[in-house]
């Protein structure tokens, strides 16, 4: 197995997600949206980030949550963020509602989440042993 298949095979693993080809294999569970865009990085071997462009969100503006094998990202900026005094002649930067779900293996583990120049980072870590269970032969 060539370093391409291998990290197929690993990306795979990592998320656990059934699909027929690898170009849905990445697509968030709702179908349809392609945003915010996000970037899926393997820092080493058994660590792992997602980058997501989220210029425009505040941390505040922005809920993760993880729960039964599936971790979903929430954008929501509020109206009050704008001043009504303000005339604006052009909105360049995505404001609408966001939602972006994926599903995790049961070996992952999300360590880390920040938001740093408009991009949001999450990082997990791959326990080759946290599943694992030694049976005794008798």
């Amino acid at each position: 197995m060539n370093a391409v298949n291998g990290t197929l095979v690993e990306f795979r693993n990592l998320f656990n997600q059934m699909s027929v080809g690898f170009d849905d294999y990445w697509m968030p569970r709702e179908k349809g949206s392609n945003y915010p865009p996000y970037n899926l990085i393997e820092e080493s071997k058994n660590i792992y980030r997602i980058e997501m462009a989220v210029a425009g969100f505040s941390k505040d503006s922005i809920n993760i949550f993880e729960e039964e094998g599936k971790l979903t990202i929430v954008g929501d900026r509020n109206e009050e963020d704008t001043s009504d005094e303000e005339l604006w002649h052009y909105n360049g930067l995505a404001q609408r509602r966001f939602s972006r779900s994926f599903n995790l293996a049961p070996n992952v583990e999300v360590t880390e989440a920040k938001l740093e120049n408009g991009i949001l980072v999450v990082r997990f870590l791959k326990d080759e042993n946290k599943n694992r269970k030694t049976i005794e032969i008798r």
